[in-house]
């Protein structure tokens, strides 16, 4: 029996996952599951949502029409040590789609887009920066987080020991790798190249409509109010739980809801900025020595529109944690 996927998206976070996912989940010759981040493959990271049955994988596929080509995307089997070689054991022909962003710009989205959806318990991304090694030793972890290891905004976007898992397991044929600023400045021709690597039909999908995907707060008061209910509010609203469970209602995600808006990113402070840069400055040469052509660098690159995503279970955040 053949073994699906046929491909995967397998990151990274906040790097135009979720855009790829919807872009192909629209081509007819395409099948992919509902659920994006299975994280099937990754078994080193703990992470909620997902699947871990084999059986439970294979269910993913199981509908899909004989004729057409499946995949799935999860964006942290990039970053997992062992997720690539456990694929490519399951099935030798798949198919590994890579899409890379600054990793300065994706680190801040990634740690704006966990603020935004109550996954991240520090709100100044560079107060989280600076965490990362308490965190690693157990403190100041956002509660119920199960991995200290999903929280190394520095780690997660190395890119070139990542990328060199890619070479030592996956066939140049079958590893195809995307640069999104290059990819969102010219989406029609990158996606084209990308369904002829994936060997289906030309086609487009629907002109690579956009959406925001940042969430933000029109009332910052009552955000707080949402994220740090005072005692009383809580001595209100503790006897009634039991009735809203019952009537399946939360009024809580009603005033989110009814509280969200367009967000944007705090910008950083240029010195932090510029520590950014150089903390990554030596990952991304080596990347360069690998790819051997240069990444980041051109001003038409730092200066490329940023992708506004489709939906509110963003890159590699679907099921998080």
């Amino acid at each position: 029996m053949t073994q699906r996927p046929d491909f995967v998206i397998a990151g990274a976070p906040k790097c135009g996952t979720t855009a790829l996912f919807e872009y192909l989940c629209a081509h007819p010759d395409i099948c992919m599951p509902a659920m994006k981040e299975p994280n099937f493959f990754c078994t080193d990271l703990k992470t909620k949502g997902g699947v871990s049955q084999l059986s439970d994988y294979r269910a993913l596929f199981a509908t899909a029409p004989e004729q057409s080509i499946t995949g799935e995307a999860s964006a942290l089997y990039l970053y997992s040590q062992v997720a690539i070689e456990r694929l490519m054991a399951h099935n030798p022909n798949t198919r590994v789609i890579v899409m890379l962003r600054n990793p300065s710009d994706a680190a801040h989205s990634l740690h704006a887009a966990r603020w935004s959806r109550r996954l991240e318990n520090i709100q100044d991304f560079e107060q989280a920066w600076r965490a990362q090694e308490a965190r690693l030793a157990g403190y100041e972890l956002p509660p119920g987080w199960p991995d200290a290891a999903t929280l190394q905004y520095g780690r997660i976007y190395r890119y070139a020991e990542q990328w060199g898992r890619m070479l030592r397991h996956v066939p140049e044929a079958q590893r195809h790798i995307l640069i999104y600023e290059e990819f969102f400045a010219d989406p029609r021709s990158h996606f084209a190249r990308l369904l002829q690597f994936l060997g289906v039909a030309p086609a487009r999908p629907g002109g690579f409509a956009v959406v925001n995907a940042a969430v933000g707060s029109r009332s910052k008061r009552l955000e707080q109010l949402l994220r740090d209910p005072p005692d009383w509010l809580k001595g209100i609203y503790t006897p009634l739980r039991p009735l809203f469970r019952a009537a399946r209602l939360s009024p809580a995600a009603v005033l989110w809801s009814l509280n969200s808006g367009p967000k944007r990113k705090a910008p950083l402070r240029p010195a932090f900025r510029a520590e950014l840069t150089a903390h990554f400055a030596p990952d991304i040469a080596e990347l360069e020595g690998l790819l051997g052509r240069p990444l980041w660098r051109s001003a038409d690159l730092e200066h490329a529109p940023r992708m506004k995503l489709y939906r509110p279970d963003i890159d590699g955040l679907a099921n998080e944690p």
